[in-house]
């Protein structure tokens, strides 16, 4: 076993070598989250990138997304970098940060969660400054984070404290007063399908119009998982230069066949389920100088359908009550920008079943050339508790820099569920050789009575109180002539903690190039990547003892190719057929291929 897992180290090594050849150079976003640009033309023909500035109309919303401290690269992506790095799903994504660890029983049709530092608890998602909860009674308050929608969004930041992950996202807006469609069709192993449709303008008002929608299906012949989802979203409003008005919605139904283990587990149950958020929001000001205001009411929805019965004969018998569970979400916040300084303060007010529950909190961002200050605080009635925590960059010299975050958690009166005194802090020190920055770093924190992931089975037990240390090495950024390197590696003590690999490793090498010599036009784009992941034995508490999984390991590659507004895309994943489960029973797809086209364009 130890032999196995230090496989993840010793491909980290091995990027190493392959960096330490390379020139040195400034550090722009990584290679691996590049998008695949449309540079404007100068012609109007139909596949014309070109946009008169008299059509570009004010944004709806007022967003300050947090300052983030990462070493190099930062963990944000545009729309058009979210959708170059291939990732169909939420965890997709979260599969690239460092101490997150991600848990699904096959492929898209089946549940998806992700602990941080261990705990479920300390993932949370934010939509548009609307904090998505869990509704679902039957998943223990773990998020399925399935439901959580990625294909709709503009951009997506990730908030790495001591203590938590924060995921901010923004939907898709349009600024322009030319009308834009975009059609994304793909297909794969499995069964597999799926299929985008965009559509927006604004109007010579400010108007906003805005539908889009995505369906998959999956008929999975093997035990990879079998359903299919619809999802539709829809946006009105109109915004002025000082202020904006608007109404989103986005529904995602969803059904999941019941999922059988290859043996020894109890099945996945099947699911006929509807998630709904929507809002109506108002905003004044501009986040990027002087003052700004936002406030929104929120409406979260769940309903569930009739699922068979957890049982040896769990394919016939079925409940007979619907369950449906809604939440109000009431949001004002509002900031100031100074220069290098940003002041956001906030208010959110949840009504859940039959009961209210109150959080306020403040942030303050100092980004400075040689580093950036956050500070986060947040008295929470909803989690029972008072968190704080600062985060700090520091880049003294061009190729030294440090980062670092401590946080605190204590608990408090009232609110849903309790939490304990935590205490946490990440450091990590870096050094820049020839391209990537080259790093390593240490996570600590105290984990409380946590959840378990009920999803996958009701009598997994949650984790427990403790402490969790981490040892952390990386080696990301650009390396020489379109190549860029993303590699991590981390080891997690003490060994064999619930839900938490001793060894885990995420490593991509990937290039990408636009052949502007030969392309003036920038009409041709070619991006290639290359992913080694490997996670050690996963143990899952179990009352009867803990279940072990076995030793995961995959290399997956990405092929895009950008042909003036048409980008074609081919993914293999697992390329090596390895056998391997990430919840215990369920094994993963071998070689999972997908691929297909996405075409945006203006009329």
């Amino acid at each position: 076993m130890r032999t196995s897992a230090r496989l993840g180290v010793v491909a980290g090594a091995l990027f190493y070598v392959t960096a330490f050849s390379a020139d040195a150079q400034i550090v722009p976003p990584p290679a691996s989250e590049i998008p695949i640009p449309v540079k404007p033309k100068t012609d109007s023909g139909p596949d014309s990138a070109r946009v008169n500035t008299d059509t570009i109309k004010p944004p709806i919303g007022r967003f300050a997304d947090p300052a983030l401290y990462e070493i190099g690269p930062q963990y944000e992506w545009n729309r058009a970098q979210l959708f170059a790095t291939g990732a169909l799903t939420v965890i997709d994504v979260l599969d690239r940060i460092p101490g997150v660890t991600t848990f699904r029983s096959g492929w898209l049709a089946t549940p998806q969660t992700a602990t941080y530092a261990g705990d479920f608890r300390r993932v949370r998602v934010f939509y548009d400054g609307i904090e998505i909860d869990d509704l679902d009674s039957r998943t223990g308050g773990v998020l399925d984070l399935s439901t959580v929608q990625l294909w709709s969004l503009e951009h997506l930041s990730i908030e790495r404290s001591a203590s938590e992950l924060r995921i901010y996202m923004r939907t898709w807006r349009v600024e322009n007063t030319d009308p834009y469609t975009r059609v994304d069709v793909a297909t794969g192993n499995e069964d597999t399908n799926l299929y985008r449709g965009f559509y927006g303008k604004r109007l010579d008002n400010g108007g906003a119009i805005q539908f889009a929608g995505q369906q998959f299906g999956v008929t999975s012949s093997r035990f990879a998982g079998s359903g299919d989802a619809l999802s539709l979203l829809s946006r009105i409003g109109i915004a002025k230069k000082s202020w904006s008005l608007d109404g989103f919605i986005i529904r995602h139904h969803a059904t999941r066949n019941i999922q059988r283990p290859i043996v020894g587990r109890p099945p996945v149950l099947a699911l006929d389920a509807t998630h709904t958020e929507a809002y109506l929001r108002a905003a004044v000001g501009r986040t990027s100088g002087g003052p700004w205001a936002q406030v929104s009411v929120a409406s979260l929805a769940f309903r569930g359908t009739p699922s068979p019965d957890r049982s040896t004969s769990a394919g016939v018998l079925s409940d007979t009550l619907e369950r449906r569970a809604s939440e109000t979400q009431y949001n004002v916040s509002g900031g100031l920008t100074l220069g290098p300084l940003r002041v956001e303060v906030g208010d959110r007010l949840r009504a859940l079943a039959g009961s209210s529950y109150n959080t306020a909190s403040a942030r303050a961002d100092i980004v400075s050339p040689i580093g950036a200050i956050s500070g986060f605080v947040e008295h929470d009635g909803f989690r029972q508790s008072t968190n704080a925590d600062v985060g700090i960059r520091l880049q003294p010299l061009p190729f030294l820099a440090l980062s670092g975050s401590v946080a605190r958690s204590i608990p408090n009166s009232g609110g849903l569920t309790a939490v304990t005194d935590i205490t946490a802090f990440r450091g990590e020190a870096a050094i820049k050789l020839f391209g990537p920055w080259i790093s390593g770093g240490l996570i600590s924190a105290d984990r409380s009575q946590g959840l378990a992931p009920l999803a996958y089975d009701t009598l997994f037990l949650p984790t427990f109180p403790g402490r969790i240390s981490a040892w952390t090495g990386s080696i990301r950024g650009p390396i020489r002539g379109g190549f860029g390197i993303d590699a991590w590696v981390e080891q997690w003590s003490p060994a064999f903690e619930p839900y938490l690999p001793e060894y885990q490793s995420r490593s991509e090498i990937n290039y990408s190039n636009n052949f502007l010599k030969r392309f003036p036009r920038g009409d041709f784009e070619l991006r290639v990547a290359g992913v080694y992941e490997y996670r050690s034995h996963v143990n899952f508490p179990f009352g009867a003892g803990d279940v072990r999984t076995e030793v995961a390991k995959t290399v997956s590659a990405l092929l895009e190719i950008r042909l003036m507004r048409a980008v074609i895309t081919y993914q293999q994943r697992n390329i090596l057929a390895y056998q391997y489960p990430i919840v215990p029973g369920f094994e993963m797809p071998r070689v999972l291929a997908i691929y297909g086209v996405r075409w945006d364009f203006w009329n």
